[in-house]
């Protein structure tokens, strides 16, 4: 498995309403949470997924709006 970062949640809450949609769906994924997400711009929790599943999961970040949260 290629596992590719696609996106950073600054807001846990966020990053777990997306980590239970991706389970639902039953697409593989690694999160990642970080301890530094408060106290530094641009950290938090960094969602790793497969990346033949990129295309669906970005539609799934957009469709949610999270899209702020993707890297481009």
């Amino acid at each position: 498995m290629n596992l590719i970062d696609i996106a950073v949640f600054t807001v846990p809450n966020d990053a777990s309403i997306l980590e239970s949609i991706l389970s639902a769906e039953k697409i593989p994924f690694v999160l990642n949470f970080q301890n530094s997400a408060i106290s530094l711009p641009g950290a938090g929790a960094v969602l790793s997924i497969n990346e033949k599943d990129k295309a669906r999961v970005v539609k799934i970040i957009e469709d949610t709006g999270f899209g702020e949260y993707l890297i481009d």
